[in-house]
């Protein structure tokens, strides 16, 4: 299924924030190579949606839980025959470091980042349509005039405070994705429904769609019922529903 789409649908909280917070570091790599004015201050922007998702005061606890929770679940498969132990041991390690750091911090998530007085001005600046020009932010646009090499060395020492988060995200998703049961499925007229155990304990459902077909999934999940709704895409106009039957396959990915 490599020349798939796929589509990723959150079914707890602290998933929902691990996506978007994937995503954000996702395009601070791919802009940090963009050494431009521009480059950098999407760099900003980015850095700046990232504590803005790291403000809730109760994200350590709730990431923390989920640490344990697959903690927990994984210590379950240590006198299984055929299970690779040093995966495991170098798996249940991580697990538990990253929820007693969380744990045994204080503050919030970086939290440091906070008391530098330009983040802090740019977060009210930027929230605002063109926001950040240097009628607003004097010091930012002095900042930006500085060398490359400057604002990179600035850079970089901020989102260091970002590496044990990432590498948390990065753990739970790669835990999440990788513990799941794929099925094909046809959407009839390009409707799908099933019934789900609510007792599964689901973190993920992931769709995937040949490339060559086109169509985009809608999809509708409660406790009990997973809907998917597949539809024609337009970008211009409403968009109507696929009419023919197609094959897809979900990935049912637990905890």
């Amino acid at each position: 299924m490599n020349d798939t789409i796929i589509y990723e649908q959150p079914l707890n909280e602290i998933i929902r924030v691990c996506l978007r917070l994937e995503q954000l570091f996702l395009q601070i790599d791919h802009q940090l190579n963009d050494t431009s004015q521009l480059g950098t201050r999407s760099v900003i922007a980015f850095i700046i949606n990232v504590l803005h998702l790291l403000d809730r005061p109760d994200l350590k606890a709730k990431l923390a839980k989920e640490l344990t929770h697959h903690l927990a679940n994984l210590m379950r498969y240590g006198n299984l025959p055929d299970i690779d132990s040093d995966k495991l041991n170098s798996l249940t390690q991580q697990l538990d470091k990253y929820s007693r750091n969380l744990i045994d911090s204080s503050g919030k998530i970086g939290h440091k980042l906070r008391d530098i007085e330009l983040l802090n001005t740019l977060r009210l600046h930027l929230a605002s349509p063109g926001g950040g020009c240097s009628f607003d932010i004097p010091l930012y646009h002095y900042w930006l005039q500085q060398p490359i090499e400057q604002r990179q060395a600035t850079i970089d020492e901020w989102l260091s405070e970002f590496s044990e988060i990432r590498a948390i995200v990065a753990l739970l998703l790669d835990i999440v994705r990788e513990n799941a049961k794929t099925e094909e499925k046809t959407a009839v007229h390009g409707f799908h429904q099933e019934l789900l155990d609510p007792q599964s304990n689901l973190r993920m459902i992931r769709i995937s769609i040949e490339r060559n077909i086109h169509t985009y999934p809608e999809i509708s999940i409660g406790r009990h019922f997973l809907s998917i709704r597949f539809f024609i895409p337009s970008i211009e106009k409403r968009a109507i529903q696929y009419t023919e039957n197609l094959i897809f396959w979900i990935a049912y990915c637990n905890s």
